[in-house]
């Protein structure tokens, strides 16, 4: 009898791991809301430790209030879908579709495209976070064209877009722009609708608040 093991505790190692993929699972879900926590609630959090006395909220907060201006101001290209925008605790993204900007095969602005622009300068403005531009196309092959691939285009459109944020007063210090061509697809090539989809350009604010607050 006393050689016999003693197998009453066994069923603790199944309960430890199930206990411990659980864990993981909730740690995962809880960092997913938290990136992808509505505008809304961010703000709230955000005058709340204004009023606390935390340095990085005051940044955090004219961020909110800028991407809510110029969505304010695009509210027409955003309910046309000419235009979107995506807030996250990381990043401020503006989705502009290239006809919006630019005619086909062109990568000088068109006049309309300032009406569309000038929210964006003006809210540039008022923060002084790091921008990044970036150009993307379809698959679509340039045949007979002034640009040699698609790359070029999507880079001299991005180039396009800050030279006129420039104009409008943003310090060139703080723009970047990308020029991906059709390597950085929305959607599938497949269809007229994807591939405009695919037609864009991102102007992508960095969200300086949340770096510094880790610093802290």
């Amino acid at each position: 009898m006393s050689g016999k093991k003693d197998t009453s505790q066994l069923w603790m190692v199944p309960f430890a791991d199930l206990m411990s993929c659980l864990v993981i699972l909730f740690l995962a879900l809880y960092v997913f809301s938290f990136n992808q926590k509505k505008p809304e609630y961010e703000a709230a959090i955000a005058n709340l430790q204004k009023e606390l006395g935390v340095k990085s909220a005051v940044k955090k907060v004219k961020e909110i209030e800028a991407a809510k201006k110029v969505e304010e101001e695009l509210k027409k290209e955003i309910e046309e879908g000419s235009l979107g925008m995506e807030v996250t605790t990381s990043r401020i993204k503006l989705t502009f579709s290239s006809p919006i900007l630019f005619d086909s095969g062109s990568a000088d602005l068109k006049d309309t495209a300032r009406s569309v622009l000038d929210p964006v300068a003006a809210s540039l403005l008022k923060m002084d976070n790091k921008v990044i531009v970036e150009g993307h196309t379809d698959s679509a092959r340039m045949l007979g064209k002034k640009f040699a691939s698609n790359r070029e285009l999507s880079i001299m459109r991005a180039f396009s877009v800050i030279n006129y944020l420039v104009k409008r007063g943003v310090p060139p210090v703080r723009l970047t722009a990308f020029g991906y061509g059709e390597f950085r697809p929305a959607a599938p090539n497949d269809s007229d609708a994807n591939r405009l989809r695919n037609r864009r350009i991102e102007i992508i604010i960095m969200r300086q608040a949340e770096i510094q607050e880790g610093k802290t």
